[in-house]
Parts: structure tokens; sequence; C-alpha cells
């Protein structure tokens, strides 16, 4: 794509919707967005939106794509459910989300364009090396994707990953091991701002949870749709999860808290527990984008120096 063009967004924001929809990716964007904003830069667009094209795509395909298994795959097991049912009305909304989640990111870029960088850049080819270099840090992503889906892996067998991997190119870029492991180190030292928001924004969830706050709120919010519709009951789930995922950040968290309740409750109202799932899935995704305490989404816009305030813009004009 020539410079200054819109065209490669929607590319980027299908590839990180999928990465959403698969294994719920977030946290694995803050080590890439310095990376994605070399590529922005020369498109032409600010911060804002290449958060929007990776993160933000990543959670919409969280809230509407039908394997991920931290969130859909949890809840349908809490509610009996098979583990792809409904899968063709979660594909059809995954697919129209993600549609949606473009066209918005492409207004806010074409109403926001930055001057392409000017700087001389070298289009020296791509040689043997810097492919092998390039794979150590592709791989042990796409290595996690397999493991999280067929091995439960988690955040520990990830770092383990790039650890590795970062060793590796090391080696092949013919590095001593001090140059190595000092590179190694001036990377983490980027990302401790984001990772101590990370631990800040949990450490809220984990007070609530511990002091038993959590249960409380929960009892309130679920009584009152006992007095409504079937119908108003179901759609009135959405907004409820939503709201509840501001003290709850983790989405598996807060299905593993919810699921218990709401669908006894919604087998007593005659909501349908597909509906009940997908309520959740719904309101608390796309919750994501917005809530302070989602410390990967802080710390993504923090490693991207967007303001909240700026990006609570985006998400909501």
């Amino acid at each position: 794509f020539r410079e200054g063009s819109l065209l490669a967004l929607p590319l980027l924001i299908r590839f990180f919707s999928m990465m959403g929809a698969a294994e719920n990716m977030q946290e694995e964007i803050i080590a890439l967005i310095p990376v994605l904003l070399v590529p922005g830069s020369r498109l032409g667009v600010d911060a804002a939106t290449t958060v929007a094209a990776s993160a933000g795509a990543a959670m919409i395909g969280s809230a509407f794509g039908p394997t991920n298994p931290f969130q859909a795959g949890i809840a349908m097991k809490l509610a009996e459910l098979p583990t792809l049912s409904g899968g063709a009305l979660r594909t059809a909304m995954w697919l129209a989300g993600t549609a949606l989640w473009a066209a918005w990111t492409l207004r806010w870029a074409s109403q926001h364009r930055v001057p392409v960088a000017s700087e001389q850049v070298s289009h020296a080819p791509l040689s043997a090396r810097d492919g092998l270099i390039l794979a150590c840090v592709t791989v042990p992503l796409a290595i996690y994707i397999y493991g999280a889906l067929k091995l439960d892996w988690g955040f520990n067998e990830l770092s383990a990953a790039y650890f590795i991997g970062a060793i590796l190119a090391g080696v092949i870029a013919r590095l001593k091991l001090d140059d190595t492991i000092i590179s190694y180190l001036e990377g983490m030292q980027l990302l401790l701002p984001a990772a101590l928001l990370v631990g800040v924004a949990r450490s809220i969830t984990l007070v609530l949870q511990d002091g038993h706050i959590i249960d409380t709120i929960l009892y309130s919010m679920a009584t009152p749709l006992a007095n409504v519709s079937t119908t108003a009951a179901a759609l009135l789930m959405v907004p409820l999860h939503a709201l509840l995922h501001v003290p709850v950040s983790s989405v598996s968290g807060q299905a593993a808290l919810t699921m218990p309740i709401m669908v006894p409750l919604s087998d007593l109202l005659g909501v349908s527990r597909q509906a009940t799932v997908l309520a959740y899935q719904v309101g608390a995704g796309l919750c994501e984008l917005l809530t302070p305490t989602n410390g990967a989404l802080m710390a993504i816009l923090l490693a991207a120096k967007v303001p909240f305030g700026e990006w609570l813009r985006f998400a909501t004009r």
C-alpha cells in the first residue's frame, strides 16, 4: 500500500478482530503498539486510529466471536450449553460488528489525518537473517494461540515463549550475550509503566471480590429483572453486565461470578440460556472498550500516548 493510504486499515482490523475472537487477545497487543505506530505514521493516521485498528478491533472480536474460550467458551460451559451452539448467530454478529468498527475507524482516520512521516527509509531487500529474526517475534504468538486454545496456556507460557524468541533473535543477529540481555532489559523498561497500570487495575477487582462486595452488587442488580417482562429482562441483562464489568475487569472472572446466578434466574423468567450468555458476552465485551479498570486498555493507551479522554471521544462520538 502506498504512503498515506487508508486501505491497509481494514486488513489490520480484520486480523486483530480474528485474534480477539480466537483467544481474547488484549495484553499481547501492549508490546506490539510501538511496532504498529511505525506503519501508522507512514499511513498518515494518528495514534488513536492505530489503537482502534489493533486493540479496539480485538475487543470487538472478543465481544461477538463464537470461539473465544475465555469469554463465550467459559460462559457456555457454565450455562451447560454446547461449546459452538449459536455459532451462526455469533458469527453473523462478529462479521457485522467488525465491519461497523472498520467503518467507524476509517471515518475517524479520515477526519484526523496527520502528516505522513517524511524521513528517508531504506528499502533494502529482506535478508534471510531478517526473516529469521521476524519469525522469532511472530512464531511465539502463533504457538501461544494454539496453546491457549488446545492446552489451556496462560501468560506464563506466553512470557516464556517470547523470552526464548528474544534470546534466539539475539543469537541470529550475532549479538553477544551481554548485548542481547541489555537489549531485552531496555525493551522491558518501555513496558514497565504499562505493566504497573495492569496491576493497579487488577487490584481493584481483587479488593472487591475478596471483600465480597461484588456479590452484593450482583444481587442488587439482578433482583429487579424478576419484575419485568421476559423480553425486557433479556435486554436489560446487557447493560447489567456492562455495568458489572467496571468493577470486575476480567471477562472470565465475570462469567464465573455471574453465570451461576443469571442462568437459574433466566430459567425462572423464561429467558433462553443462549440469550443469557449472549447478553453477558456483548455487555462485558463492549464495556472493555470504555472502562478505565481494563488494565490492558489503559496500558495500550499509555504505550501509544493516547489520552483516555481522546479515546472516549473516539469510542463514543
